[in-house]
């Protein structure tokens, strides 16, 4: 059957986190004695109505002990696979593929470093992980119908393991093929994440607002809710299976989001070993030893699990690599050692005000993130982040460097009043869609001139980011419910450009055309007509997105050749080229089961709107096709939406794209789904009086 080529548009995504199983297959583990915690007696889980947890507590570790063991209730396997992947265990689980990934993590050092970050965490930190390791085991403990792939017992480090995620992610694409890594499809797609504040001046009931939407797997995302008696009170998401705080989120009083920058926040070093001895190294006029060490590895083979030895060493600048060109090259990554992660969201979920916040963020142990900050005090501020290092610039830091001389050491971080930054733009708004900090605003811009080249790529812009400041200026003020429906906007901010340039092919051969003129006649009609915004019912969308998803065509009239393979796709796969929107861009929340597809269209499915990131529409909808299918579903883009009006209390709606769960008989896996699929939002319910008027079941651990 012919089928539309795979597309799959990749932004903020880990794909190793995606191959979630919902069963699990291992040998029982011993009998397990269910010992309560001390933490489980002050703790109450409250489930709304769509199963969103809202844990109250006496302190704040308690809150993340109540948050973590609701979430091994709705992912444990989501969780297990990803704290598998952070420790470097994936080949003694899923085979010798994932060799090279166990390989990097261990070379990375990720165990030692976030153990020696746990043994030198402050008491409220390590009251955090503690709390986080405590109530994974006591849900095990609790639930011996799971069975675990292999994670039996959690460790507290296991948390601060979790949020080296961002270090393993933060390479960019020449290190990585320069080196040889193991795909880790980072940031190298089309980053398209999207963040908004609004200024009081520029909102009708004279209240800060904040727009959040991370484009993500569609099915990463989980939220919930905090609340401590010690202070804590913070509703978000996180994502991945990992972390224990929410990554953007809201308070009483403030909020903040996050999205994907590119500072360069790691290096390459040519170093100079000797011919004889190879683990000496030249730097600074002599020689000195470089560290090794060996690592154990399991690997799973039809045989059963098979040792392999691994061997590493490194230098003052990082672990070592025998590069693509034969040179060998240590590797620095910044942060890695310290960490801090965890550090900075606890303090930015506890700000009240901006300069709580700003002090939140100083350590800038955040490596790759955009910030915005709206509160209840008026201000709204964004920060292009990041833990940058000081360089010489004389130097070319996106290639590799010499390592034998100290000129090229860094000279500590960038504070966080040397990055670019805006606080209360005159035009009342800020935004961001992984566009550099220089397209946030339309006045009070920055200059580009008054940064170094390695903090930020000065030209990029994207065209969601100018989707965005198109609707954001479009008036004066705006209401929350315009911001409710903006979150859903599908107007093609790109679709001019790929239209024009087909209807600049049809003036110039249609003439030529001939016998062929009727066949394109009525589809050029069409998106000549067109509004440019998707409608599930839109025939002009369809012919827009095949336009962007079929292969690019050689020869004369390109687009016109493009032309013709959509309207002969859909002419084969439904019999008709006059195919509405919603009829093949489907929802379906993907079921990775051994043996089973991921997405089939034997299963239940939704239409959807939301259109591929290079469209240009704040609805990001990335999808691909599986085989055998005449539909495409959505994988990827809008995952977790969000908006806030800092008014008091303080008001909130959001959306996951499926559910709370990830079972399948869960009445959470996918109840969300009808309202994402219609464009509307859920109340995010913050108050306890709201969350007991809208509850479906209260319990302790």
């Amino acid at each position: 059957m012919v089928k539309f080529t795979r597309q799959l548009f990749l932004g903020i995504s880990i794909p190793f986190l995606i191959t979630t199983s919902l069963t699990h297959q291992t040998d029982p583990p011993a009998k397990r004695r269910v010992v309560t915690p001390a933490l489980a007696g002050q703790v109450t889980i409250y489930r709304d109505t769509y199963g969103v947890p809202h844990v109250y507590a006496q302190s704040d570790a308690g809150a993340v002990f109540g948050a973590t063991y609701a979430r091994a209730e709705d992912e444990f396997a989501y969780m297990e696979q990803a704290y598998i992947k952070v420790l470097g265990r994936a080949a003694q689980v899923q085979g010798s593929a994932w060799l090279p990934w166990d390989r990097l993590v261990r070379q990375l050092e990720i165990e030692t470093y976030s153990k020696q970050e746990y043994r030198a965490a402050s008491p409220a930190i390590k009251a955090l992980c503690e709390a986080f390791a405590s109530a994974m085991n006591y849900y095990l403990a609790k639930h011996p119908q799971v069975k675990p792939q292999l994670l039996t017992h959690f460790e507290p480090w296991y948390a601060l393991a979790g949020y080296r995620l961002f270090h393993l992610s933060s390479l960019d694409e020449f290190t990585t093929d320069y080196l040889q890594l193991p795909s880790l499809h980072r940031f190298t797609g089309y980053l398209s994440s999207t963040m908004w504040a609004i200024s009081p001046a520029k909102s009708t009931s004279g209240h800060a607002m904040l727009f959040i939407n991370p484009h993500i797997p569609l099915d990463a995302p989980y939220e919930f809710h905090l609340h401590s008696e010690q202070g804590l009170d913070i509703s978000g998401q996180v994502a991945y299976g990992i972390g224990l705080l929410p990554l953007s989120g809201h308070n009483q009083s403030m909020g903040f989001a996050l999205t994907a920058n590119k500072p360069d926040v790691s290096d390459l070093y040519r170093e100079r070993f000797d011919a004889v001895d190879t683990l000496r190294y030249y730097y600074g006029g002599r020689y000195r030893q470089a560290q090794s060490w060996q690592d154990t590895v399991w690997v799973k083979e039809t045989t059963g699990l098979v040792r392999q030895l691994v061997s590493f060493c490194k230098t003052k600048h990082g672990p070592v690599w025998t590069a693509k060109d034969g040179q060998r090259v240590a590797l620095k990554i910044a942060k890695l050692e310290k960490g801090g992660i965890l550090d900075q969201l606890y303090a930015m979920a506890r700000a009240t005000n901006l300069s709580e916040f700003k002090k939140a963020i100083t350590p800038c142990n955040l490596l790759y993130n955009n910030i915005l900050y709206a509160g209840a005090d008026g201000h709204i501020f964004y920060v292009y982040g990041g833990a940058i290092p000081r360089r010489n610039p004389r130097y070319r830091w996106d290639r590799p460097v010499d390592g034998s001389v100290s000129a090229t050491d860094w000279q500590g971080y960038h504070p966080l009043a040397e990055l670019p930054q805006l606080l209360d733009p005159a035009k009342g708004y800020l935004q961001n869609s992984n566009s550099s900090p220089f397209f946030s605003t339309q006045t009070n811009r920055l200059n580009p001139k008054d940064f170094p080249p390695y903090m930020c790529q000065h030209e990029r812009d994207t065209p969601i980011a100018r989707r965005a400041r198109h609707l954001l200026t479009s008036e004066r003020q705006f209401r929350y419910s315009q911001l409710l429906e903006m979150a859903f906007d599908t107007y093609a901010e790109q679709a001019d450009t790929t239209i024009s340039g087909l209807l600049s092919e049809w003036k110039s051969w249609a003439s030529e055309l001939k016998n062929e003129a009727a066949h394109f006649q009525e589809p050029i009609d069409t998106l000549k007509a067109w509004n440019r915004t998707s409608t599930i019912q839109s025939v002009a969308a369809s012919l827009y997105v095949g336009l962007l998803l079929v292969p690019e065509a050689n020869g004369p009239y390109p687009q016109l050749r493009k032309l013709d393979q959509v309207l002969r796709l859909l002419k084969t796969n439904y019999g008709r080229w006059k195919v509405p929107y919603g009829e093949f861009i489907r929802l379906q929340r993907p079921q990775i089961l051994p043996g089973m597809p991921t997405y089939s269209d034997k299963r239940t499915s939704l239409p959807s709107a939301g259109l591929p990131s290079r469209a240009g529409a704040i609805f990001t909808f990335n999808v691909e096709g599986p085989r055998q299918s005449t539909k495409l579903y959505g994988v990827h883009g809008h995952s977790f939406v969000s908006v806030t009006e800092f008014s008091q209390p303080v008001g909130s709606h959001s959306v996951l794209a499926f559910g709370q769960s990830r079972h399948p008989a869960s009445t959470h896996y996918a109840d969300q789904a009808p309202l994402y699929s219609s464009q509307k939002l859920k109340p995010a319910w913050f108050t306890l009086t709201d969350i007991k008027r809208h509850l479906e079941a209260v319990y302790t651990p």
